[in-house]
Formats: structure tokens, C-alpha cells, sequence
């Protein structure tokens, strides 16, 4: 072997044995009845022995609140940046074992370390707020066992992450952005201020899986929801129109009469459309009052909504249906207004008690 070759690996031992001091000495948290916390929060995870688990629940709660500076740092932790180098030049080095160095640099699993990170701020519960903006940067992380357990952790808190996400919604994408969306819909009608946000997804990227979670998360807000879903549901675009109507069906389940009333006519560009779209968006398309129901917006709306509603519920009133009924039993009251739009529903559903009487009336048999 030449003496430059010599040097070379002389070079590389003196470079191993450096940075084996340096993992000997890495930080691996707090101990813990002789162990440090690296090592306890990896018996939480789903790949651990479960009779590990309590013992290790027990550690990190031990520690509390002072776990926290290590477990925010175990997100973030990553390969050294000099390994991938050294373990490509001890390929091409003479009398370097590339399965000995493995084992000398002890490169241990970083995405199981940032992974233990998650899973130990877990079990802290909402003792873990102040590291929820690191929670929601590995919901990014490319390793599926660390962002299911972020995202399950982040689901467990509740609403308190709502404004770490939603200060982010514009400043992520692909995978990353729809993981957000899906610890947003966990919230349901606490995520309301995030609406706007989440409608702004889809109509920026119909179709894509990001805009496919955030019409699920504006599924789940209630009511409240739907002046944002009326944006997407008067759009000139179709598509947009079509997500909008399916997502404000969800939102106000106990219209259901309504919507199947509505469904076969209300995307074809026509007058009736354009009435219908106008009282949906009296009812529903205002963040001041977006009602429950139909008969709120009828007892309780103001003239236009308490219209738009009647007219709605003429769309939707059939013979003897809970729409008919509705109607009839506001007839037998006075109103405040909105008598024309009464009239028209009741006239349009005498209209079609007759129609749908009227054949089977007409029919006379041979003994008449």
C-alpha cells in the first residue's frame, strides 16, 4: 500500500474515532431511574413490546414539563451531515469494512428518534402546548412514523393548535398542507375561524387530495361553515360549484328534502337556478346569521331570509311531505312578512297535489 494510501486511511480511523466521541457524548435527554429519555420514549412507540409502555408513560410524565427541551429537539434531529460522505469514501478506501463503520458510527434510526420526540410530548397531553408549532412542522417529516404519530398527538389536543396551523396554511403544501387539514376537520365547529382559509384550498386546487381534505375539514365545522361553502357554491366555475354543494349538504344534514329537491336542477345556468342560488345565499351565504335550518330562517330571519326561506321550502314541498306540512302550519299564523313568497309556495304545491291526483282522478272504468 502506498504511504498516500496509508495517510488516507489513517485520516479516516482519526475522523471515526472523533466522531465516535462525539455520538458517545450527544445529548440523549434527561435520565430517568438510570435511563435517559431517548430510551424511554422509544418503548412508546407502536414498534415497542407493549408491557414497555407503561413504565415508559411513567418516565416522561415523571419528568413533566422538563422534558420538553430535549423532546422539541428530537424532532428536528437528522443524520450528521459528515456521514454520508464517510460512509462513501470508506467504500472506495482500501481495508475499510463499510458494515464495520456502520456499526462504529452507531447511525442510529433518526426517524425512531424523531418519532420518540413525538410520542414523549403524547404522553405529557396538553402539558405539550408549547411545542405544538414543532408537532405541526412533522406533520411535514417524509417518515410515515413520525407524521401518524403527530398528527394523532396533535388530533388528541384539541382546538390548540388551531392558530400554529392555521398561520401555516399558506406556507405548506402536498402532503404536508392535507395532514394540516385533516388535525383542522378534528377540531369540527371550534375550526370555524380557519373556513375562509380551507375554501381558498379548494378553489385554488380543485380535485387535488389537499382541497379533497379541506372540503372534509369544512364538512365537519357546522353551520357556521356554510357562508364560506356558499363561495365555492355560487362560483362560476363548475367544479367548484359541484364541491360546494356536496360540502354544504353535509354541513346542514337536516335539509336533506331540500337538497334532493334541488340536486337535479340547481347546476344548469338557468332562472330557476339563479332564484334558488339567491336564497341560499340569504339563508346560508351571510357570517352574520347562517341559520340551522329553513324554519329558523322563517321564525327567526330577517324579511329577506324569512322570504327565501318559503321560497325554499315551496322548492322543496311535496304532497305531503315534512315540507308541505311546514308550509300549511305557517299559513295558519300571521307573519311579519313574506306573505307574497307564502302564497306562491302554497299555490306551487296545490299545483302539484293536483297534478299528481289528477291522472288517476280522470281515469273512468267500463261501468261508469
Amino acid at each position: 500500500m502506498s504511504k498516500w494510501r496509508w495517510l488516507k486511511t489513517g485520516l479516516v480511523v482519526l475522523i471515526v474515532l472523533v466522531m465516535c466521541l462525539v455520538i458517545a457524548r450527544r445529548d440523549r435527554g434527561p435520565e430517568v431511574d438510570g435511563r435517559p429519555l431517548e430510551e424511554w420514549v422509544q418503548d412508546l412507540l407502536i414498534t415497542a413490546a407493549p408491557d414497555r409502555r407503561a413504565a415508559a408513560r411513567n418516565a416522561v410524565t415523571q419528568l413533566g414539563t422538563n422534558a420538553l427541551p430535549w423532546l422539541q429537539k428530537a424532532l428536528s434531529h437528522k443524520d450528521s451531515f459528515w456521514k454520508k460522505p464517510l460512509l462513501v469514501a470508506a467504500e472506495k478506501l482500501p481495508g475499510l469494512n463499510r458494515q464495520d463503520l456502520l456499526r462504529w458510527l452507531n447511525p442510529y434510526e433518526r426517524s425512531e428518534i424523531r418519532a420518540g420526540g413525538v410520542v414523549g410530548l403524547a404522553a405529557l397531553g396538553q402539558a405539550a402546548a408549547p411545542a405544538i408549532p414543532d408537532l405541526v412542522e412533522s406533520l411535514g417529516d417524509p417518515e410515515h412514523l413520525v407524521y401518524n404519530n403527530a398528527l394523532a398527538t396533535l388530533q388528541d389536543l384539541g382546538s390548540l393548535p388551531f392558530h400554529s396551523i392555521t398561520n401555516r396554511l399558506d406556507q405548506v403544501e402536498s402532503d404536508h398542507l392535507t395532514r394540516m387539514l385533516h388535525v383542522i376537520g378534528n377540531m369540527k365547529s371550534n375550526a370555524i375561524g380557519a373556513a375562509p382559509a380551507v375554501a381558498a384550498i379548494i378553489i385554488a386546487k380543485p380535485g387535488s387530495p389537499e382541497a379533497n381534505a379541506a372540503a372534509a375539514a369544512l364538512a365537519m365545522m357546522g353551520h357556521r361553515a356554510a357562508p364560506a361553502v356558499m363561495q365555492l357554491v355560487a362560483s362560476e366555475r363548475y367544479e367548484l360549484r359541484v364541491i360546494g354543494f356536496a360540502v354544504l349538504q353535509r354541513l346542514i344534514p337536516s335539509e336533506h328534502g331540500l337538497w334532493e329537491a334541488i340536486k337535479g336542477t340547481f347546476q344548469l345556468g338557468e332562472e330557476r337556478e339563479s332564484q334558488i342560488l339567491d336564497a341560499l345565499k340569504s339563508i346560508w351565504g351571510t357570517p352574520e346569521t347562517p341559520y340551522r335550518t329553513l324554519s329558523a330562517a322563517v321564525i327567526k330571519g330577517t324579511p329577506s331570509a324569512r322570504a327565501a326561506g318559503l321560497f325554499l321550502m315551496g322548492e322543496a314541498a311535496r304532497p305531503g311531505n315534512a315540507y308541505a306540512r311546514k308550509l300549511r302550519k305557517i299559513a295558519k299564523h300571521n307573519i311579519e312578512s313574506g306573505q307574497e313568497a307564502l302564497d306562491a309556495a302554497l299555490k306551487k304545491l296545490e299545483a302539484a297535489k293536483v297534478s299528481a291526483s289528477g291522472p288517476a282522478d280522470g281515469v273512468k272504468t267500463s261501468s261508469e
